[in-house]
């Protein structure tokens, strides 16, 4: 089979950014045609099925880091029924749910945006998908740090001085202790309440000083 040569040919690159720019470059411009013509006719009443080809196009998007349309594609394959590709030992929900979580943790470190595509597996992890607790609480930690990272990537509750954003912020990392007790919160959780002592001190000060 024609897909099976083209796996040949991927699996003697040696390098992962030779084997990333083969996927980008050669391999989905050949097969997403293929399956785009797939899904199109699933969407309009063809029956779906098996296939094989569609499951690998989505982690070869993964891969590639297209996130938008590896998540179409995902959440697609999830609502289908599609199995996994051959050979990787994962369901769709805990491999869209580590991967997407990984680049968020990458981009967050540098000050980059993670939306959308962390919200929309976020709101998938706490809704829909039965995953792990401790898979479940880490999304809700990295959730609440994200609202209180700068735009370098640190996150500092001490700079921050929107009393809402830090509640909300700990209210996510509450129920990311509640779900696993040692997903590590406690020490932002600390600083968090310490800041909103201080803004609450602040705030009093100021309105005693407008009495006067």
């Amino acid at each position: 089979m024609e897909l099976d040569a083209d796996l040949k040919k991927l699996k003697s690159f040696a390098r992962r950014q030779d084997k990333i720019i083969h996927k980008r470059d050669v391999l989905l411009p050949k097969w997403q045609p293929i399956v785009d013509e797939y899904l199109a006719q699933v969407d309009s009443g063809g029956k779906p099925y098996d296939n094989p080809l569609f499951a690998r196009c989505i982690i070869w998007l993964f891969d590639i880091d297209d996130l938008g349309r590896a998540l179409e594609w995902g959440f697609k394959a999830i609502e289908l029924g599609q199995p996994m590709a051959p050979g990787i030992r994962r369901e769709w929900p805990s491999f869209i749910s580590d991967t997407v979580f990984d680049w968020s943790e990458t981009q967050g470190e540098h000050g980059r945006s993670v939306e959308p595509y962390f919200t929309q597996v976020f709101n998938q992890v706490v809704h829909h998908w039965k995953l792990a607790e401790p898979i479940t609480a880490k999304f809700y930690k990295f959730k609440g740090l994200s609202l209180l990272r700068s735009t370098t990537g640190d996150v500092k509750p001490s700079t921050v001085g929107d009393v809402e954003l830090l509640q909300q912020a700990d209210g996510f990392l509450e129920k990311a202790a509640s779900l696993h007790k040692n997903v590590g919160v406690k020490t932002v959780r600390n600083q968090i309440d310490m800041r909103l002592r201080a803004l609450e001190a602040y705030g009093s000060q100021e309105t005693g000083q407008e009495k006067t």
